[in-house]
């Protein structure tokens, strides 16, 4: 019996897919499944959704659920991790706070590390107790990490433990929006796509067996502008947009290789987010993403979407099915242990330590790559080199910026987190950063942060 452990399982959007995928994987039926949350009214929620959805599609798990991890942990053979500790509220009181010392949307205007608060230390905390329970609990399971920061994440958890760790994310589907675009035929388009999580690039792109850049490059000539002046753009969701948004095409200008998925908001130049109106320009009327309107309308997304599921779960006069069609979703986990577990062997896209994957990265830094799955566990596939431009503009410095992060934190250095802030375009003076720095650590919900950064 392959025993799954799903920590964060309150989370009811994410949850319900890696259960449906389940659910419609037969060769994991017989498995015992632990829901672990500390919320219990989510997580009855998404017990409920659970043995609804297995009835309608006739299939047959042990399904538990605790509020203990520990509990969770014991003997599994994989354990899901989707865990953001404290939600967004203290995040956005924590950008408020920024705003006030002139950092225009908090000092992670562009997504990277400042998942979980001030230097990350609440989901880099979580991570390590993870990871250590995880140690003496279940020594030879595999994590499958997919919550923020997942860079730093799964850097930290494999140097520092030797727990088995992949991190996943979904962001390297958005080389599809590029194919629909440029009218291709999916099934004959072949990439690569490489880099760090949220700092990923189409290091390869053909087409019937042709370098397909050549098309990108007439699209972005004699298309991009008139596309950009169209409703399909102008009215797309911030999130939807970026893949071919004014920014991307800059950035494939200024690195060399298209950005792709979050890479178009996280690593994107810091003069595409000096105010609204100068994202406007780059994203488009929501000002992508990150922006006060684009971040709204996401935050209200979520909340309609809890409100929604909510109601399709607990409404049994409904067929589950409906809401819910039996399909598999495009999330990576499932297929993971799918692949592991019944040696079906997949191409996937995982982070995973370098090992030498990617010229010019250090063996134990956790890069996002093409990598073949089976009983035998993981297998790196070969990438090709960054251009030089790319790798020292982008690369290099996003990966200095991860071991800025984690060396403050392991070593408990306020110091690191103040240079941190000095290299911050938006940072006028060294008293202006300190000011801020002691502001944020001083909130009532970063008193263990405060207490590690000493």
């Amino acid at each position: 019996m392959v025993q799954i452990a799903l920590i964060g399982a309150g989370s009811i959007v994410f949850s319900s897919k890696l259960i449906a995928d389940l659910c419609l994987t037969q060769g994991l039926h017989g498995s015992k499944v632990t829901l672990m949350d500390i919320n219990k009214e989510r997580l009855n929620m998404v017990y409920h959704f659970a043995t609804r959805y297995m009835d309608a599609t006739h299939a047959n798990f042990l399904l538990k659920t605790t509020l203990d991890r520990k509990e969770a942990l014991r003997d599994a053979d994989f354990v899901i991790s989707s865990v953001k500790i404290g939600g967004y509220a203290s995040m956005e009181k924590e950008r408020k706070i920024a705003e006030d010392y002139g950092y225009y949307r908090g000092i992670g205007d562009r997504v990277s590390d400042y998942y979980g608060g001030i230097g990350a230390y609440h989901q880099l905390n979580f991570f390590l107790d993870l990871a250590r329970d995880m140690e003496n609990l279940c020594p030879t399971a595999w994590l499958i990490e997919t919550a923020n920061p997942v860079f730093e994440g799964t850097t930290l958890i494999s140097r520092e433990t030797k727990i088995k760790t992949i991190g996943v994310c979904h962001g390297h589907f958005g080389y599809e929006r590029i194919v629909h675009q440029l009218r291709l035929n999916p099934e004959d388009v072949r990439v690569q796509i490489a880099g760090f999580n949220h700092c990923i690039w189409m290091t390869r792109f053909s087409y019937n067996g042709k370098n397909a850049y050549p098309l990108l490059d007439n699209w972005i000539e004699k298309e991009a502008t008139t596309y950009w002046k169209n409703i399909q753009f102008l009215k797309s969701l911030p999130w939807e947009s970026e893949q071919l948004s004014p920014s991307a095409v800059d950035m494939y200008t200024l690195y060399e290789l298209f950005p792709i998925g979050d890479t178009v908001r996280s690593v994107s130049p810091w003069w595409h987010h000096v105010d609204l109106q100068t994202k406007q320009k780059w994203y488009g009327p929501t000002g992508g993403f990150d922006s006060e309107i684009g971040w709204s309308m996401y935050m209200k997304m979520r909340e309609e979407e809890y409100k929604t599921m909510s109601e399709v779960a607990t409404n049994e006069s409904v067929p589950l099915t409906k809401g819910f069609p039996p399909a598999l979703s495009s999330e990576q986990h499932i297929p993971i242990i799918d692949a592991i577990v019944n040696d079906k062997e997949r191409l996937l896209q995982l982070n995973v330590p370098n090992e030498g994957t990617i010229s010019g990265i250090p063996r134990d830094v956790a890069v996002e790559i093409p990598v073949v799955v089976n009983r035998r566990g993981i297998q790196r596939l070969p990438v090709d080199n960054f251009p030089k431009r790319l790798l020292y503009n982008i690369i290099i410095p996003r990966m200095r910026r991860m071991e800025q992060v984690l060396h403050a934190f392991l070593e408990g250095e306020r110091q690191s987190l103040l240079l941190l802030l000095m290299e911050d375009p938006r940072t006028d003076s060294y008293e202006q950063a300190t000011v801020l720095l002691d502001k944020l650590l001083s909130q009532s919900w970063n008193s263990e942060a405060a207490n590690c950064y000493k």
